[in-house]
């Protein structure tokens, strides 16, 4: 499965402590627009986690609504990618059951997947998930480890993980043996053999494997005006070219494709639904 986190520079600057950059958000604008224009000429369908804050922006909100248009799944990505941990219970669960109402209302469709910024997740946010009325969750990480802050099981495959709830859990890959998860956007810092290495350790499971992009990965380098410093430059990946990230995310798709077949995440679940408290 395909994954695409619409984080743009705003919500990245503020991850970081960093003043909005000003003017419009051409990090989300192109990174959104290259996203969509290489899954169409890959013919790949892609779930696409909305910060729905997002849809207040006109610009923004016409994008999304385009790639609804074109078959592509939305999910909850919170309404202000706050750190949901760091919340109180009644923040929380503005953040999940808001988020996902007003994304149903803009697209019209039924908004049933969520994860959480950072991956930030413990128990008692993972309840109310279930509780906002979520039908899967894509936050945890499989395998022994897991970046600070998030869940990690060692169960590889798509589970229930609340006793008496029917939530799925959808991991994002083990990466146990590499030092850091092996989504493109790590990949693209530390070199393409990262990622290669991650696929090949966990293309003889039995299990889906979510590939998780970021609107970075594809997205035109920000131009000076827009970036703080040179961290600001950094983690927005404004030091590379929107050619050489092109060119380095199909070669990671290609090598997805060479051990697995593409999906998407509801036909996943439709087809082959989880069994209540089992893992598949």
């Amino acid at each position: 499965m395909l994954h695409v986190d619409l984080d743009g520079a705003r919500h990245i600057h503020r991850a970081h402590g960093w003043a909005d950059p000003p003017g419009r958000d051409l990090l989300f604008v192109s990174g959104l627009r290259n996203t969509l224009a290489l899954l169409a000429e890959r013919r790949l369908k892609a779930t696409l986690f909305v910060i729905v804050e997002d849809l207040e922006d006109p610009e923004k909100r016409d994008l999304v609504i385009e790639a609804a248009r074109q078959g592509h799944e939305l999910a909850s990505h919170t309404l202000t990618h706050r750190r949901l941990t760091t919340l109180s219970e009644r923040d929380r669960r503005e953040e999940l059951a808001e988020s996902r109402n007003r994304l149903a209302e803009a697209t019209r469709s039924p908004v049933t997947g969520f994860r959480a910024p950072g991956f930030a997740l413990d128990r008692p946010t993972l309840e109310l998930v279930a509780e906002a009325g979520y039908s899967w969750d894509s936050s945890m990480f499989a395998g022994s480890r897991h970046p600070a802050g998030a869940m990690g099981r060692r169960r590889i495959a798509p589970h229930r993980p609340l006793p008496g709830h029917t939530l799925n859990e959808i991991p994002l890959p083990a990466y146990d043996g590499l030092p850091i998860p092996f989504h493109p956007s790590y990949s693209l810092v530390v070199g393409s053999w990262h990622f290669r290495r991650g696929v090949r350790r966990v293309r003889h499971q039995s299990s889906p494997l979510v590939t998780l992009l970021h609107l970075t990965d594809l997205s035109d380098p920000l131009p000076g005006a827009q970036l703080a410093h040179w961290g600001s430059r950094f983690f927005t990946l404004s030091y590379l070219t929107a050619a050489t990230k092109r060119a380095k995310v199909s070669a990671m798709l290609d090598e997805v494709g060479r051990w697995f077949r593409w999906t998407d995440t509801s036909a996943l679940l439709a087809a082959d639904p989880v069994p209540e408290g089992a893992a598949r």
